[in-house]
């Protein structure tokens, strides 16, 4: 029996007389028939509050002890150090409140070996220990173990401070990510800055809890995925990136078991969270190498779309990589209601997640608060000045265990006989599993054991139950999936503008995998060595030397073109600017920059059969004009010019002299700023051109011959302002017979 539980078991054997006591009492007397007769029923309330309370404290007083007790005997894993023997050192702690986006200062003594015992490409680690500043536990012998971490390069102390704003930012979406119940709860290490005041220069270091075990790297923030097979920390991130709305996602998993440290997070801006934020490349890299697992159906989360090749290789990848000592167990009974993740914005902050989810959390806790005190317990409105770290009070344990829950075995076999008397469920695919989902209207059915969260006071089973139904009740929008197609099939008219915001971040992530592939970046390691010595073998034959500026293997790397046009078919589905005029640069058989070795010889529009036989210059066409819908110059500039010479528009294209002038006028709207570029034509061009339609009239205008001598005269002020006097002279002679 592990120390832990065998000194729980000692303290319920210790407190037996007192339960009695607290408890048997009140009962005795509830149950007495003279009470039953006399008391009225306000008094009987009063006395079922009171043991409830009672019961609680004891519960938690239980798990004080038996903590307590394993603490004594556990074996310090740094004692041989006798870093207790080193002198006392002063330290400025600087605390972080991620919710409320607070610093507090407060002032600590440590010891410190000065001897780094671990070191990095960026950190060094030194050990250190902490006295808590509660007042207790005053010998260094048995103070906390820490982990000071310092960087070898100097750097500016704003990087230290938002390298905490970080991590504790990526622990509230652990938090986030427990409520939603996954098998195993994961925690992210609190981190302090310190600054030592007593060590020439008054240098800062990152201090966090010290973690005893095996440190394991599960994933990075530049698609690495550890040997060790685990799933909850990659559903995590994907987790977070459905949850935030596509927003960022949390990444570069590590740490000891499921407790984490260091991670980082890719954002759409890409311009915060320090230089390891790597935007949507970083998304695109992580979603290359992510199957979803089991964990990721139980919440509802969809799978990225990769190409038919990418899916084969990644089940190659995975089936090799080594099972984890404690694999996750998972009951049948786990079914989710089907918008369990759902994002966290809403109408006061519709593009900032990471704001929404600081305030969430901010409420369940002030909720969890006030709850707690309402059992006659202290405020702890002002925890990070009152408590430390290593508190242990009611509001503390009541904080670290919020929205955790446990279900039994008893309540696993209660649900599975009820299933089919119950009914209301709904079949939905996920992924490649289908899964039981319980309908919006039945209530689940859950059973919490008397656990130190629920005892703490976190909740009791009824505010539990209403929490989580006010929560579902709030949150209940439209899943933002991680999959386009699911959310092009999912989408109605009502959330068009919502699930466009989404859909545009995942066509950008599909146009990163795509520069990816080009780039040669997913070539498997045996494949990228038959490249280079291929590339080499040309370059020596034909005499040439591989730091030359030649251009003969430019865009001749083999790469996976066919799921480099997957992804890039996607980013076009997806309303991906770049990714539109690609391909119909692509089918005009245009220079473009993407995928250049890629002509118009791929069938971009057979995704039904009513789309097979359609013509492909009218779906080019199609393309250029949703690109000027989108303010593209280039595109609107073609797109005038289509409709004012029919051309390139396709076997049902006719030349329309309005909708000419309409994109001919949307252009000069645009800086004249462009010149020497594709996108740049003179502004006296253009107002020459639109002259001439009125001039002539047809083709749905009207001839006006006032308009067409107005504008040949602004395109002849325009040429004499480029310099073009004979060409200025031109335009008024042309001016000249308009007026007559």
């Amino acid at each position: 029996m592990p120390p832990a539980a065998a000194s729980f078991q000692g303290a319920e054997d210790e407190d037996e007389e007192t339960e009695e006591t607290l408890l048997g009492g009140a009962n005795r007397k509830a149950t007495s028939e003279e009470w039953q007769e006399l008391a009225p029923i306000h008094e009987v309330a009063i006395s079922v509050s009171f043991v409830e309370s009672a019961r609680r404290k004891l519960v938690l007083e239980r798990w004080r002890n038996a903590a307590w007790r394993a603490v004594r005997r556990a074996v310090d894993p740094w004692k041989k150090f006798n870093i207790h023997e080193m002198p006392v050192l002063r330290a400025r702690r600087f605390r972080y409140s991620a919710t409320r986006k607070t610093w507090t200062e407060d002032f600590v003594e440590i010891k410190m070996c000065m001897d780094s015992f671990a070191r990095g490409a960026m950190r060094e680690c030194f050990r250190v220990k902490k006295l808590s500043s509660m007042g207790y536990n005053q010998g260094w012998e048995n103070a906390h173990n820490y982990v000071a971490k310092r960087y070898i390069q100097e750097v500016d102390k704003q990087v230290i401070f938002d390298d905490v704003k970080l991590q504790l930012d990526c622990k509230l979406w652990a938090e986030e990510f427990n409520r939603n119940n996954p098998p195993k709860k994961i925690d992210i290490v609190q981190i302090n800055v310190i600054q030592i005041l007593d060590l020439p220069g008054e240098p800062y270091y990152h201090l966090e809890h010290f973690i005893e075990g095996e440190y394991v790297k599960y994933n990075s923030n530049s698609g690495f995925v550890s040997e060790m097979q685990r799933q909850t920390p990659h559903s995590f991130s994907h987790f977070t990136f459905e949850r935030s709305g596509h927003q960022l996602i949390v990444v570069d998993i590590q740490g000891v078991g499921d407790l984490y440290t260091d991670p980082q997070i890719h954002t759409v801006v890409g311009t915060d969270y320090g230089d390891g934020n790597l935007g949507t490349r970083g998304m695109a890299l992580f979603f290359h190498s992510h199957q979803c697992n089991e964990i990721c159906h139980m919440l509802c989360l969809t799978e990225f779309d990769l190409s038919v090749s990418e899916r084969e290789q990644l089940k190659i990848d995975v089936a090799k990589l080594k099972p984890a000592l404690e694999p996750t167990q998972f009951v049948k009974r786990r079914t989710r209601l089907e918008s369990s993740c759902n994002p966290l914005l809403d109408e006061l902050a519709p593009d900032d997640a990471m704001e929404c989810l600081r305030q969430r959390t901010d409420t369940l806790r002030q909720r969890s608060r006030s709850i707690t005190s309402s059992a006659s317990t202290p405020s702890g409105d002002n925890k990070s000045v009152d408590h430390d770290d290593d508190c242990m009070c009611e509001i503390c344990v009541n904080e670290i265990c919020e929205g955790v829950t446990f279900d039994d075995e008893e309540s696993v076999s209660d649900t599975q006989s009820r299933r089919g008397s119950l009914g209301g469920s709904i079949t939905r695919k996920v992924g490649r599993a289908t899964l039981s989902v319980e309908s919006a209207d039945r209530p689940q059915r859950r059973r919490t054991t008397d656990s130190m969260c629920s005892s703490a006071g976190d909740s009791s089973r009824i505010t539990g139950l209403t929490e989580r139904d006010e929560y579902w009740a709030v949150q209940r929008k439209k899943s933002v999936p991680a999959g386009v197609i699911t959310a092009l099939q999912g989408q109605t008219h009502q959330d068009a503008a919502t699930q466009l915001r989404h859909i545009s971040i995942l066509g950008q992530v599909h146009l990163d995998l795509a520069r990816y592939h080009e780039a040669g970046r997913f070539l498997r390691e045996e494949d990228a060595n038959e490249e280079k010595c291929r590339v080499l073998h040309e370059l020596t034959s034909t005499g040439g030397s591989i730091s030359s500026n030649s251009s003969t293997t430019s865009g001749d790397v083999k790469y996976d073109q066919e799921a480099a046009l997957y992804h890039l078919d996607i980013a076009r589905r997806c309303g991906n600017l770049e990714a539109i005029l690609t391909v119909a640069k692509m089918c005009y058989h245009l220079h473009h920059e993407l995928l250049k070795e890629i002509g118009n010889d791929v069938s971009w529009f057979a995704d039904s059969e009513e789309d097979f036989d359609r013509d492909v210059h009218q779906f080019a066409f199609d393309l250029m004009l949703t690109a000027a819908e989108m303010g593209d110059r280039g595109a609107i500039l073609f797109v005038a010019e289509a409709y004012e010479t029919g051309k390139n528009m396709g076997k049902d294209g006719a030349i329309h002299y309005p909708s000419a002038i309409f994109w001919f006028e949307k252009s000069m709207g645009f800086a004249d700023d462009e010149e020497g570029t594709e996108q740049h034509r003179p502004r006296h061009e253009l107002l020459a051109n639109m002259a001439r339609m009125y001039q002539e009239g047809g083709h749905g205008l009207e001839q006006d011959m006032t308009r067409a001598y107005e504008l040949y005269n602004e395109a002849a002020e325009a040429a004499m302002e480029n310099m073009k006097g004979k060409l200025a002279n031109k335009y008024y002679e042309y001016a000249e017979m308009c007026a007559c």
